[in-house]
């Protein structure tokens, strides 16, 4: 018989941290594509209870993240693997700074990456 060793159940970790820190902060959901990188993360922000947005397209994470800041007035965030992952996020990162409705202003939106 083989007993499954969860990698992720260190409490101490990086990734935990995070998650301890998002939930402390009132993080309810986050938005992202899943990706190798971030899969601690990933696991541990589940165990906290914050609800995982998967996208398609890291892209629509960062301008669902930023609705979500829009209409809500919380932090909104958007999670990213390396490399491809982080650079589809720059157009929406752009987008989100961008005037709304004639006014200058920027909503609150975090955006984590992988390494």
């Amino acid at each position: 018989m083989t007993t499954a060793i969860d990698l992720n159940a260190d409490d101490t970790t990086t990734a935990a941290w995070i998650a301890r820190f998002l939930k402390a902060r009132g993080i309810d959901r986050i938005f992202g594509l899943q990706g190798g990188h971030i899969q601690p993360i990933w696991d541990h922000v589940a165990r906290q209870g914050i609800r995982i947005i998967d996208v398609r397209h890291e892209a629509a994470a960062v301008h669902m993240a930023h609705a979500h800041a829009e209409l809500t007035g919380a932090l909104g965030v958007a999670m990213a693997t390396a490399g491809p992952g982080v650079t589809n996020t720059v157009t929406a990162i752009r987008r989100g700074r961008r005037p709304t409705w004639g006014r200058c202003r920027t909503s609150p939106t975090s955006i984590s990456c992988g390494p």
